[in-house]
């Protein structure tokens, strides 16, 4: 069955409909591509962040998580975060799971959730490489990169009527004036945030 995204009314949806329908999902990595791109859009990781995941971070008891534990080993500035996994996400999970057991690639734990060639972690240059041949193949602006899907996922958010330092808990953003809104940022209040943003999830 063809993966398919059910999009709200954004001016950024139509570059994002564009990069993905232009995915070939029959291709070698094609729908892990078009599942990682998703997956940053309902996360807001960074490539490098998302390339490192392992399964045990996104999964357990053989269902998704309900949130990643980034570790400040993987992190940008080496500061931990707690990130929510809407509906969107935990699916992209699952489809990622599917196609490691296909391409023969482990799930085990310890192993990458997108994994590479050689059975280690997907570099992130080569991920980002992937995006970038399809944003060529249809046209795009050079702007549209994994960092750009990370201004989506929070310009959606905001849009959604998010506040901005529950933003910028989950972003992993440090340049904030004041840590007051870290401390009044719970775990409920990120679930809510991303949970906007889950609309029909992946068929």
């Amino acid at each position: 069955m063809r993966t398919k995204l059910y999009y709200d009314k954004h001016p950024e949806d139509w570059e994002l409909r564009r990069l993905l329908t232009g995915i070939n999902l029959q291709s070698t990595w094609g729908k892990r591509t078009f599942l990682m791109i998703l997956f940053i859009c309902h996360t807001g990781l960074r490539i490098g962040e998302l390339t490192r995941l392992t399964v045990a971070d996104v999964v357990w008891g053989g269902e998704p998580r309900e949130e990643v534990f980034l570790s400040h080993r993987i992190t940008k500035g080496k500061k931990s975060r707690v990130v929510p996994l809407n509906e969107v996400a935990k699916e992209c999970v699952r489809k990622l799971l599917e196609f490691n057991e296909k391409r023969g690639f482990s799930t085990e734990p310890q192993a990458p959730l997108f994994a590479w060639k050689t059975h280690g972690f997907l570099p992130s240059r080569e991920a980002e490489r992937e995006i970038q041949k399809v944003r060529e193949k249809v046209g795009l602006s050079p702007k549209i990169t994994p960092h750009a899907f990370r201004h989506y996922f929070a310009n959606r958010l905001k849009n959604a009527g998010v506040d901005p330092f529950t933003i910028a808990v989950i972003l992993g953003h440090s340049s904030i004036d004041t840590t007051q809104g870290y401390t009044n940022t719970s775990s409920a209040n990120k679930r809510n945030a991303v949970s906007r943003l889950a609309g029909k999830g992946v068929a």
